[in-house]
């Protein structure tokens, strides 16, 4: 969970640096399309209705989209030798993304267990 949160941050920052996406845009639609079909056909099978379906398909779509694409900047933008991150700044990343997973972990299980 910590690397998905710190490929993300990373991700976010290589956007916001970068003018061109860390995925063709024709990749970034087939993404979404088929997170699109996956999260309405997972809401279609648990009885929601046809708009709820619709909606939940959306939702899932655009958000695993921006996972998708900002864990590749992430990516492009570690292994990128002159804009990257240097390895103690990584390393003290990674560290605080551990233990904010960790405490979201137990919160989660917390609220899960009541």
């Amino acid at each position: 969970m910590a690397l998905v949160m710190v490929g993300i941050a990373f991700g976010i920052i290589y956007m916001f640096e970068s003018e061109n996406s860390p995925i063709h845009p024709a990749f970034v639609l087939m993404i979404g399309a088929i997170s699109f079909i996956m999260g309405s056909a997972f809401f279609n099978s648990r009885d929601a209705n046809q708009l709820k379906s619709l909606v939940g398909g959306g939702a899932i779509g655009i958000s695993s989209t921006f996972v998708i694409v900002s864990i590749a900047g992430g990516i492009k933008y570690v292994y990128d030798p002159s804009d990257g991150p240097n390895w103690e700044m990584l390393v003290s990343i990674l560290a605080v993304c551990m233990v904010a997973s960790t405490i979201i972990l137990e919160f989660v299980l917390y609220r899960l267990r009541d």
